[in-house]
């Protein structure tokens, strides 16, 4: 069974290989589309060297760089005492 074109997303750079392992996915699990299906479907088309176009999305999001320098701010969470090594330390940028 093959699938048209227009069943295959634009970032796909092989058609013929991503029918294949979406075949593949549709065999294995008993409800398709499922999220577990799309990622083992998306594992074995990037098994098979297939390759998706486009931009790479940045690893980890966006994270907040600190400048040299700051102060250490200590946060103490819960209710009592607490001891002083067991307090959270973060530090704060300067402003």
């Amino acid at each position: 069974m093959a699938i048209s074109r227009s069943q295959v997303p634009k970032s796909v750079s092989n058609p013929s290989l991503y029918a294949k392992a979406k075949a593949k996915a549709k065999s294995k699990f008993d409800v398709y589309p499922s999220a577990y299906a799309n990622a083992y479907m998306v594992k074995e088309y990037k098994k098979m060297g297939g390759k998706y176009k486009g931009k790479k999305k940045a690893a980890g999001g966006a994270i907040k760089k600190f400048n040299a320098g700051g102060s250490v701010m200590v946060q103490g969470r819960g209710c009592g005492a607490m001891m002083e090594s067991k307090r959270k330390k973060t530090k704060v940028p300067k402003s």
